[in-house]
């Protein structure tokens, strides 16, 4: 398992975090997603099966932008 910790623009409450855990949840080999807007990190748990660029572009489907 590998973790991918990305720094997301435009969560400001609780809302938001949980608007990208069930995005990002939902993808498949996604173990685990942790959304902070006090810090702008998503930590994402994955196994082999998932890439980096489909969690990104589960954020950005929720309505966020990955900034790195």
């Amino acid at each position: 398992m590998d973790e991918l910790v990305l720094i997301v623009a435009g969560m400001d409450c609780r809302s938001c975090e949980e608007r990208i855990e069930r995005s990002v949840g939902k993808l498949e080999g996604v173990r685990r997603v942790t959304a902070d807007h006090a810090t702008d990190r998503v930590i994402v748990v994955v196994d082999q099966a998932s890439s980096e660029a489909a969690v990104r572009s589960g954020i950005t489907a929720a309505g966020f932008e990955v900034k790195s």
